[in-house]
């Protein structure tokens, strides 16, 4: 899908829509056949009257005709997106940023971390894993919700896990739900598994304290910072380097030059 006017965006129409979690829902939106991107990119998806935001793709980088975002009702513009349905027509521009530097994760080990909607961060790292599977060693997705109805993506999880991803789940809480996996943070696992360290990168995703603990409890088992990855999507707001919102102490732009970042190129301040 080109580009061209990072400023005009291409009309596209909802597919269907799947809902996560009591405030989650992901939107399968059609691109016509031609949109291609690379894992770890966003898009700014607009609702009209109602402004624009940034969000992870998090669907497989070999669909062409269409993809995915996921959405949490938090504020003006996604509380609109969740208000629409099949057919609806939303603004898309994109796709923008560098993604993820898949030839340093490649031919490693690979531990992936993620909480909440950060899961969303690293689906699509998930999904070329999944599809090119012998590219990588071993690989574990460490997750945690809130509670089990707060688990998103499950049908993507179960499709992941089928291809010797190994798979530990987390809730902070069971609410009195059904619920026979670890109750506590997500950043447990790192203490608790034998995770592999020679030859193996770290990627976190997650609300800021979970990204902050993971790096401070991996820096602590010796694992170096040009092993661990970030994304800092969060701090998006424009896209494309203009609005200055995501600009980071060291001059990097969020938008621009990640939202994945290795964390030995980042001040440590910045990593959570």
């Amino acid at each position: 899908m080109s580009v061209g006017n990072p400023y005009v965006p291409k009309v596209m129409r909802i597919e269907s829509v799947v809902i996560e979690s009591p405030d989650v829902k992901t939107f399968v939106i059609e691109t016509g056949g031609n949109f291609t991107f690379r894992p770890g990119q966003f898009v700014i998806v607009g609702v009209p009257g109602y402004g624009e935001a940034p969000f992870a793709i998090a669907s497989s980088f070999k669909e062409r005709n269409f993809f995915e975002i996921t959405v949490r009702a938090i504020g003006d513009v996604t509380k609109a997106l969740h208000r629409l349905g099949v057919g609806d027509v939303v603004l898309v521009r994109g796709p923008y940023g560098k993604g993820y530097p898949l030839d340093e994760l490649e031919r490693k080990n690979l531990v992936i971390i993620a909480g909440g909607t950060g899961l969303i961060g690293v689906s699509s790292l998930l999904w070329y894993v999944f599809e090119e599977r012998s590219k990588f060693g071993d690989v574990y997705l460490l997750y945690g919700a809130r509670t089990p109805r707060d688990i998103i993506r499950k049908r993507d999880i179960r499709i992941w896990g089928s291809k010797n991803i190994r798979i530990y789940l987390s809730v902070d809480r069971t609410d009195g739900l059904p619920w026979d996996g670890h109750v506590g943070f997500v950043t447990d696992f790192i203490d608790t598994l034998e995770l592999p360290i020679e030859n193996t990168c770290y990627v976190i995703c997650g609300p800021p304290i979970m990204m902050k603990v993971s790096y401070k409890k991996l820096l602590g088992k010796g694992i170096k910072p040009n092993a661990i990855y970030v994304s800092l999507e969060r701090h998006m707001k424009c896209g494309i380097g203009k609005c200055g919102r995501c600009l980071l102490s060291n001059g990097l732009y969020v938008c621009k030059d990640g939202p994945v970042f290795r964390c030995d190129k980042l001040p440590e301040r910045e990593i959570e």
